[in-house]
């Protein structure tokens, strides 16, 4: 321990001794890390959300390649304000929005489907009991009113048509098409709203939802992110005013490291080539308040510091370096843990967070070195009166922080208090958070706020239409031909009909190549319902599919139903939304089919799940899974890290353990307002609990070099203690909250928002823990780590190092 300290002591001189050279250096590779910046690409990829080695991810990818990616599928809504739609002008407003969707080069026309497009079939009965396939209204938009009432009667005797394609109260029209994979969010958002803009009109409103309109509208918002950028910067230069009291040196020394930093940073991400995701801004802005944050407290040192020696800038410069080396570099590692060990979590966008984040926030630990040394090479002068270390007790500020502390450690009775309130909130807290649900809560997407154009569009599209952008399918895999036989068929029918049994508050509808056989199977039999079924014979079922397949073109069942060689085949089933506990239900309903019924046939077998829902399940089970594991990677993490840089045990865990009591609160919030537990709000927790121990770390090593100076006086070495790091502990709380908490009234973004309030709970958390229960738990264990060494921690007279620093004065 002697010769480590002695040998950072040296180090420290040296850095002090050539800070010009070394600053010097640093600029260089900044400008290096410039040129990266400009590389950097960030764009949301679907496949990076999920995990990709889950089986229902595996299945969605296989059979994506034979029916169509799901996940980019988007449901546009034409609805009336007055009257249905079976009226001239809204079907040929339909008809033209159809045309020109297919159109568009971004999509696959042989999934694009509305009443008004080719693929919308009606079985009809001719003459001599020929049965025909033709278009509703493809080639002649019905005018009269006959004509009008047998389109309004082939759609509503449909199930293909009626409820999915049509409301059930004739009020609103769907249109259904899908994107090619790799087209920008952006683009597809720029196309959407002007077919909004172009086809509403006084009677009519457009409708739009699906993965990638919630991706656009994402896109659509950088521009208000950028904003929240803004206006959180401003709040932490006014934070920095306030706290240095117009000190240019201290504001200069905290934004120009942190500038330094952000560079390094975003030049890493541009030079790495990874993709920086839009979801990921409002963490990468943590990371550049907790580097200001960490200035901060440096800076606050330095100046401390420049007061003991006299204005002398060199001996302030060594000293803040020297004294900050060891409660800086554990709480840069605490911060690295917090990102690093989500990189187990085999979820692309969690990988790339952990790689970037984890560089991002090693390199705050620079600002050890770039703040001592920007400050003491700045020309301006210093007033260091109010860093004066004896005047740590006055103000409001510091009497607050001295008050809870002193009756935290008062008496027997206020000590019991105190530890009975903090059992109390965490038996409470624990309990609460036992009800943390995993995924979302409640309906829509929890990422944008809940009275988004998107949640409301999705609001009505569920109200309006059997058929939601929440899908199960069922896919059947087997031999060529195979996909046509009755067993098939029957099971597709079979187990639809079971979770519309099983869920009937949430069942929508189903959709597959049995809704056309059972029309055919009623025109047959001249309507007669009790032939809406499928037929039990397997050579007439083959040869309806293949003469609707003939008369209605191939491509179209295919892309729908089955693939060509007629080996594979699915059915969707729609529900009414993808809450977490609906979810559970919807697995389980599934599942429990399967119980009594053979997944594997002769000739093949029956696979779960796919479709949007098989994607969100795929997800939460993943989310589950990854939360317990990252949580005791975290916790294991933090207590190794501060048990070897302390060399004790009890460090380890007086520093770790109260931090379950801070994401406790955190997780207990997050139930009680309905947060779930996803892919957005999961790299929180560990986040939290890296950035959470900071500020005990500050408590400490400050505690450390105070005992010895107290005579080992326990009470002395924690008031003192509180006294000298107290303010820059609150300080740099409020420079990391307040940039942060801007996100929650300012940001249509739910879940940037909510993360802010989230790690705004943690902060103010663990830095009431800082004042409270670390004085409690210091002053009852009396722990060696910090009185053990005592010896070796009295601080080297100021003039024993000023002639090998060449001290520059404050001047």
């Amino acid at each position: 321990m002697k010769s480590e300290k002695i040998a950072i002591d040296e180090l420290c001189r040296t850095l002090t001794k050539h800070r010009v050279i070394i600053l010097v250096g640093i600029l260089i590779v900044t400008g290096v890390f410039v040129y990266g910046a400009f590389h950097i690409r960030g764009h949301v990829e679907i496949g990076e959300m999920f995990p990709y080695d889950h089986p229902y991810m595996k299945l969605t990818a296989k059979f994506s390649q034979v029916f169509g990616s799901g996940s980019s599928s988007v449901l546009i809504a034409m609805q009336t304000k007055e009257g249905d739609i079976f009226n001239t002008a809204f079907l040929e407003k339909l008809k033209n929005m159809t045309r020109e969707v297919e159109l568009w080069e971004e999509v696959n026309p042989a999934l694009t489907s509305s009443i008004a497009s080719l693929s919308a079939k009606a079985v009809m009965l001719r003459a001599g009991g020929e049965i025909a396939v033709a278009p509703l209204y493809y080639y002649k938009t019905p005018e009269t009113a006959e004509e009008m009432a047998l389109l309004k009667k082939r759609i509503f005797t449909s199930p293909s048509f009626k409820g999915t394609l049509v409301a059930r109260d004739g009020t609103a029209a769907l249109l259904a098409t899908s994107f090619m994979e790799g087209v920008p969010y952006d683009r597809i958002h720029l196309k959407l709203q002007k077919l909004v803009k172009d086809y509403s009109d006084q009677n009519i409103s457009i409708h739009i939802v699906g993965f990638p309109s919630l991706m656009g509208w994402i896109y659509s918002l950088k521009s208000q992110i950028l904003y929240i950028f803004l206006l959180s910067i401003v709040a932490m230069i006014v934070v920095l005013v306030l706290i240095f009291q117009g000190s240019l040196v201290g504001m200069v020394a905290v934004m120009g490291s942190s500038l330094i930093l952000t560079a390094w940073g975003l030049g890493f991400i541009g030079f790495a080539g990874i993709n920086f995701s839009p979801l990921l801004y409002v963490l990468a802005f943590l990371v550049g308040a907790r580097m200001i944050g960490n200035a901060h407290q440096i800076a606050y040192r330095y100046f401390e510091e420049l007061d003991s020696a006299n204005g002398d800038k060199s001996i302030a410069c060594y000293e803040a370096m020297r004294t900050m080396w060891i409660p800086n570099i554990a709480a840069v590692a605490a911060d690295v843990a917090g990102f690093a060990v989500l990189f187990v979590a085999k979820i692309v966008l969690m990988q790339h967070l952990a790689v970037i984040m984890s560089f991002w926030m090693a390199t705050i630990a620079l600002t050890g070195l770039l703040v001592p040394v920007l400050s003491s090479l700045l020309p301006w002068k210093v007033d260091t009166a109010e860093w004066q270390k004896d005047k740590c007790h006055e103000g409001f500020l510091a009497n607050s922080m001295m008050f809870l502390t002193r009756y935290s450690i008062r008496n027997k009775f206020t000590r019991y208090s105190v530890a009975l309130v903090v059992l109390a909130v965490t038996i409470a807290v624990v309990w609460q958070a036992k009800h943390l649900k995993v995924g979302d809560p409640s309906p829509g997407s929890p990422i944008l706020a809940v009275d988004h154009r998107y949640n409301q569009d999705q609001r009505i599209v569920n109200s309006k239409f059997d058929r939601t952008s929440d899908s199960l399918a069922l896919y059947y895999q087997g031999e060529p031909g195979t996909a046509t036989d009755t067993a098939v068929l029957n099971t597709f029918e079979k187990f639809s009909r079971h979770m519309k049994e099983r869920l009937p508050d949430i069942y929508k509808s189903s959709l597959s190549i049995n809704d056309t056989m059972k029309s055919i199977s009623l025109m047959w039999h001249e309507g007669d319902v009790a032939w809406d079924q499928l037929s039990k014979q397997s050579d007439v079922l083959k040869f309806c599919i293949s003469y609707y397949c003939m008369q209605a073109g191939g491509s179209t069942t295919s892309s729908f139903f089955m693939d060509a060689p007629h080996g594979s085949a699915q059915t969707f089933l729609f529900f009414a939304d993808h809450t977490s506990d609906n979810l559970i239900r919807i697995r389980d309903a599934a599942y429990a089919y399967f119980k009594t019924h053979p997944a594997k046939i002769e000739t093949g077998e029956f696979i779960l799940a796919g479709g949007t829902l098989g994607m969100e399940m795929a997800i939460n089970e993943s989310m589950k899974k990854y939360h317990v594991l990252i949580d005791a990677m975290i916790y294991s993490a933090l207590f190794l890290i501060m048990a070897l840089i302390y060399r004790s045990i009890v460090a380890g865990l007086m520093l770790t353990l109260p931090l379950v009591l801070s994401n406790g609160i955190a997780a207990a919030y997050m139930s009680l307002t309905g947060m779930g537990l996803s892919i957005n709000t999961l790299p929180v927790f560990a986040i939290g609990a890296g950035v959470g121990i900071d500020f005990a770390i500050y408590l400490y090593s400050r505690a450390i070099e105070e005992y010895p100076n107290q005579n080992g006086d326990w009470i002395n070495t924690i008031t003192q203690s509180i006294c000298t790091c107290g303010k820059a502990v609150v300080y740099t709380a409020l420079t990391i909250i307040l940039p942060i908490i801007t996100w929650y009234f300012f940001s249509d973004f739910k879940f940037q928002a909510d993360v802010g309030f989230f790690l705004t709970i943690i902060m103010l958390t663990n830095v009431i823990l800082t004042v409270t229960l670390h004085p409690l738990m210091i002053y009852v264990i009396k722990p060696k780590f910090i009185s053990g060494g005592a010896q070796l921690k009295k601080r080297r007279p100021i003039a024993s190092c000023a002639c090998s620093l060449g001290g520059a004065k404050n001047s």
